[in-house]
């Protein structure tokens, strides 16, 4: 049978690229692959155009992806009870140091100058765990990709359901400007120097269980080399006017706008990343999660995490943050990585009484540090210390994290990890209501298994 013929033909050719008879793309060991989607000039994760695949009849298929196979616990053992391991509920409290399983694949034909791609997106492995639907996400996007559009050489149109991932900040995995979750059109556009501009229009489906309406998403985006710096700026609205009878949706509009830059360390010993992001939010609880920003998906994520639940105005009010991540190579096998970001919080929800409730004028910050040594071509020492801070203004709503972590590195293909964390907790933090069922006081000690690959 034809088909069977051709499938053989595509696990034979993968096979052969795992066990290095191809040239393999350059695989990161954190961030998740995805398509070639920001307009980053330096974007240390993206996909080559070209990998490896299989030619047949005239189109090339590929395969990529990105899986993380984490396994924790507590010394009992049991899974462990942390503040900062769930990458939404957490909001700036996270710090991916147990960030859960996660895989990604992306399949894509190619013929010529156009591309179709399909993603494939699931977490909680069913043969180790229970299963759960939302998190199952199965074909999670559908896009075509033109280049060259009309003969045109530096002109490139997407058109699909896509994601675009703008101020990826790799310590904590998150977004300054935000990822977008959309249906859409997206135009880019080469220029010379080695600049790229893009604009993209979409939408994401409303959301009636939660409140949320139909909400539309539009961006404009660019990049240039100054010397040998790269600059970037960003400016990113989101909007629902999906109002209906006997729904208490509203109005909702949130803006973001910011900059960044990418800087060479002198002596050839890395590339430091600053950001600077401002969200203008009003009445955000009511729109759908076409944008995920700081780790809060759609307008509701902002509201639990910064803005409050319970007077903000359902939402509105501004946020400032300023981020960085310096990895430096000190000597061929030392390394040390020092990376941070804050935020400061205008909101509608003012208690000058008590803290907890209070979300206006508060500054959240976190900050490591993370040395490392190459012991061997195989094998890593590292040691991460987090400072996290929930409130610059209640000294006690904040943690710190020591993990020293053992790592054996894949070549280009992936890692293998053993970590350990002990905590240090204000008197103040605690776990999440209703997470643990008659459970207050998060872990202090914690270990980690970690497989991840990329390719």
């Amino acid at each position: 049978m034809p088909e069977v013929t051709f499938l053989a033909k595509l696990a034979t050719t993968i096979l052969a690229t795992a066990g290095g008879a191809q040239p393999q793309p350059r695989v990161a060991s954190t961030e998740p692959i995805s398509s070639r989607d920001t307009v980053a000039a330096v974007e240390a994760t993206a996909v080559p155009d070209t990998g490896p695949g299989l030619d047949a009849g005239g189109v090339r298929f590929e395969l990529h992806g990105y899986a993380r196979i984490p396994l924790a616990a507590q010394a009992t053992p049991r899974e462990p009870f942390l503040v900062d391991n769930d990458y939404y509920l957490s909001g700036f409290a996270y710090t991916r140091l147990y960030e859960p399983d996660w895989s990604e694949l992306f399949f894509s034909a190619s013929n010529g100058n156009y591309k179709a791609e399909f993603g494939i997106f699931a977490s909680l492995y069913s043969d180790y765990a229970s299963p759960e639907l939302e998190n199952q996400l199965g074909i999670a996007q559908a896009s075509v990709t033109a280049k060259h559009f009309l003969d045109h050489e530096p002109l490139t149109v997407q058109l699909g359901v896509f994601w675009d991932r703008f101020g990826h900040l790799e310590p904590y995995d998150t977004y300054v400007f935000g990822r977008t979750h959309q249906g859409g059109l997206k135009v880019a556009y080469d220029l010379p120097g080695g600049g790229r501009v893009q604009t993209g229009l979409g939408m994401h489906q409303d959301q009636l269980r939660q409140n949320q309406g139909l909400t539309p998403i539009a961006h404009l985006a660019g990049s240039y080399p100054v010397g040998e710096a790269t600059l970037g700026a960003y400016l990113l609205r989101t909007w629902t006017r999906d109002v209906r009878q006997l729904s208490p949706i509203q109005n909702g509009t949130m803006y973001v706008a910011g900059l960044d830059a990418r800087v060479p360390i002198p002596g050839d010993r890395g590339e430091g990343y600053l950001a600077f992001a401002y969200y203008d939010m009003t009445k955000v609880l009511y729109l759908a999660p076409a944008l995920e920003v700081m780790h809060s998906t759609g307008g509701r994520g902002l509201t639990e995490n910064f803005l409050g639940l319970e007077s903000s105005n359902d939402g509105t009010g501004h946020m400032y943050t300023l981020a960085g991540d310096v990895p430096a190579k000190i000597t061929e096998d030392l390394g040390l990585r020092a990376f941070g970001m804050a935020t400061w919080v205008r909101s509608d929800q003012v208690d000058e009484m008590d803290p907890s409730i209070n979300r206006d004028r508060r500054m959240y910050i976190k900050w490591g540090l993370e040395p490392s040594y190459r012991v061997h071509r195989g094998v890593l020492l590292a040691a991460r210390f987090d400072r996290v801070i929930m409130d610059l203004y209640d000294a006690e709503n904040g943690f710190r994290v020591l993990s020293p972590r053992i790592a054996f590195p894949l070549e280009k293909w992936g890692e293998l990890a053993f970590q350990y964390s002990h905590y240090w907790y204000g008197d103040k933090v605690a776990l999440r209501a209703g997470q643990v069922p008659l459970v207050t006081e998060p872990d202090r000690n914690v270990f980690k298994l970690q497989a991840q690959v990329a390719w």
